[in-house]
């Protein structure tokens, strides 16, 4: 079992090497830096802890997938709002030059031997994670419970995929609902005229009835209570998982997410 310093020690590697990789000063200077979803290496330290990966390939295998996931993140902050303002304009095509960065960073690494079992893993979590989001943008959804699924896959299949691969399938069931709450708390933040990603429009255009870019006042009522009522629920979701699946107790992982069941809804992001 992996204990706490062995634990921040990989962590620490891992995040150093992710930045060095994706740092580019020119994108620096009009768009903000993507941080290192530590979560996600927690996450994948623990599913590969059993693997026959040296130390070195399981980091090649965690660093690939947080570049997926900047990709992923950064494209979701495009937003189509204010082009006509030059700056604007500007900063818009940069981060979609850097969501193209960081893919093609991770199809670069792909030609390490590391990855040939895992390349169609990868693949397969990225395209039900792009399919699901086009169904989201464009209200594919006729019942709560679709709406729910969606979600789940948007936010946690990618995870859950690899956990799948790795034989470690209540893991991945707990990346399901750990990175949908996460998800959730985050986009309920009150802000003004909020542009809608994916995700949001999905929620919004069920909840409240009407489909919109952006909302001027957000969460709007139906929204905000629907968020709440579901974020109460994966809490408590994440709880009895956490209770039941014994087999991660006394873990850095186990530790970490303990923090989300809090029940008051004011976790910071990381």
């Amino acid at each position: 079992m992996v204990n706490l310093q062995q634990s921040l020690h990989e962590v620490h590697i891992i995040e150093n090497e992710f930045r060095k990789v994706t740092t580019h000063p020119y994108l620096l200077q009009y768009i903000d830096d993507v941080d290192v979803e530590e979560d996600i290496i927690y996450f994948l330290l623990e599913i590969m802890q059993y693997s026959t990966l040296s130390p070195s390939d399981k980091r090649e295998q965690i660093l690939s997938a947080l570049l997926v996931q900047a990709a992923f993140k950064t494209h979701d902050r495009v937003q189509s709002h204010n082009e006509n303002e030059p700056e604007q304009k500007k900063t818009r095509q940069l981060t979609v030059l850097a969501g193209d960065f960081f893919s093609s960073l991770y199809h670069a690494m792909l030609v390490k031997e590391v990855h040939s079992g895992i390349i169609p893993v990868f693949s397969n979590a990225i395209q039900i994670i792009n399919e699901e989001k086009m169904r989201l943008h464009f209200n594919d959804i006729h019942t709560e419970k679709e709406l729910m699924n969606r979600l789940y896959a948007v936010e946690g299949s990618f995870l859950s995929e690899i956990a799948t691969y790795y034989g470690e399938l209540e893991l991945g069931s707990l990346a399901e609902v750990f990175f949908l709450l996460k998800k959730l708390i985050d986009e309920q933040k009150p802000a003004n005229n909020k542009y809608l990603s994916a995700f949001t429009f999905a929620v919004h255009a069920y909840q409240e009835g009407e489909e919109k870019e952006i909302v001027r006042e957000w969460p709007p009522s139906n929204t905000k209570r629907w968020m709440s009522e579901t974020i109460y629920h994966l809490q408590q979701q994440l709880y009895d998982k956490l209770q039941t699946y014994s087999f991660i107790h006394n873990t850095p992982l186990y530790d970490r997410l303990q923090e989300w069941v809090s029940f008051d809804n004011k976790l910071e992001i990381k």
